[in-house]
């Protein structure tokens, strides 16, 4: 990747939702080569969602496959994947919507899960709405 000229992160890994909100605005190139993967976490869902639901983000793309990323590599009876799904469930924005619905069929039916439905440039992400 080229040199990176965003806001500072200070572990580019475990990035926090303070960090992600400002890369988010910044219009800055992703840090790390695996940066939507990076911030698949729980811990930045709250985040995710917050930016993914606002279509003036210019990275809201990139964030809705975090997204996604962070049902496909996560334990599904996380209690903030749970508060997630019931936010996003709530919201008027098609792509919140979507991936709730998705993410509440997913975890009520685990057998039909399937990672690369969930992580990767294929994956539902490509496809947010139905």
């Amino acid at each position: 990747m080229s040199q990176y000229d965003g806001p500072p992160i200070r572990r580019v890994y475990e990035p926090s939702g303070d960090e992600i909100r400002a890369w988010a605005y910044s219009g800055a190139k992703w840090p790390e080569q695996d940066w939507d993967i990076f911030m698949a976490e729980p811990e930045n869902l709250e985040a995710l969602v917050q930016l993914v639901g606002d279509s003036a983000c210019p990275s809201r793309r990139d964030l809705l496959g975090s997204l996604y990323c962070t049902i496909g590599h996560s334990d599904h009876s996380d209690s903030r994947i749970a508060a997630a799904i019931e936010i996003a469930g709530q919201s008027n924005d098609p792509w919140l919507f979507t991936w709730a619905r998705r993410s509440k069929r997913v975890i009520d039916h685990p057998d039909e899960f399937d990672r690369d439905d969930w992580c990767g440039w294929d994956s539902m992400a490509s496809k947010p709405v139905d």
